[in-house]
């Protein structure tokens, strides 16, 4: 049985704001973010960054990202952090990146919260540091970012950072896995699998790994046909009547 690295697999993409300014075209955009409005200089530059009703143009994604961040904006601030990420626009510089990433984390952004946890935990433009990967992870955590708890659940399952307890880390797994993270219904369908954490029930790993292998996560379909030798066709047409009937539950 595997147990991915799922941290270094997951991406991170510009955020914008749910706001009827998503709708207005560039030039109402423009116009408002000219006279200082921040959140439309925040949806200009993601529109820029995006190529969203316009050809892609860093250069006037980092303007307003820029201006936004400068007023405090926290998600301006998280996509000023990707682009130094990334290298998009500006040359790549992670400890720029990390800047505007702590910035926005500091105000509450869970996105931020999450790569700030990634940087800690791989020491990408940072030292490694896992008990700073473990406060950030948890951060965002508490406020129901689904891959924030699938890391934080990691950590307690292998104790990096942290006393190994697998019991929280199943709590963690489940958690995100009832968001539908499918790394998270994995590793909670290994965790029924082996019995680590939890009292083994296997018939329960099934209809986890299910889930996951419905989502093409690399490692379930092992999972699954490893399973298929062991349980009952009625064990097994039951989880799989859950797993098609099962719906996530946002947080």
């Amino acid at each position: 049985m595997t147990r991915a690295n799922v941290a270094g697999l997951l991406l991170v993409a510009w955020m914008w704001f749910p706001s009827a300014s998503w709708a207005e075209s560039l030039e109402e955009l423009t116009q408002r973010a000219t006279q200082g409005d921040v959140k439309a200089q925040t949806t200009l530059g993601t529109k820029y960054a995006e190529g969203i009703n316009t050809p892609v143009d860093y250069h006037q994604a980092l303007k307003w990202f820029k201006s936004a961040a400068e007023h405090g904006n926290a998600v301006a601030e998280y996509n000023l952090g990707l682009m130094y990420i990334h290298g998009e626009g500006v040359p790549l510089n992670l400890k720029e990146a990390k800047k505007w990433f702590l910035k926005s984390a500091e105000r509450g952004d869970t996105e931020a919260q999450f790569v700030l946890g990634l940087m800690y935990a791989d020491g990408d433009g940072v030292p490694r540091h896992y008990h700073e990967a473990h406060k950030w992870f948890r951060l965002a955590a508490e406020h129901g970012h689904p891959s924030a708890q699938l890391n934080l659940g990691l950590m307690y399952l292998r104790g990096d950072g942290v006393k190994k307890q697998p019991d929280e880390a199943v709590k963690w797994f489940r958690m995100a896995a009832e968001q539908g993270n499918p790394h998270a219904q994995y590793e909670l369908g290994l965790c029924y699998a082996l019995g680590d954490g939890i009292s083994a029930d296997k018939p329960e790993a099934y209809f986890w790994f299910a889930l996951a292998a419905a989502e093409r996560q690399a490692y379930a379909h092992l999972e699954l046909d490893k399973l298929e030798q062991e349980l009952s066709p009625a064990q097994i047409t039951a989880a799989q009547k859950r797993a098609a009937e099962w719906q996530p539950v946002l947080q």
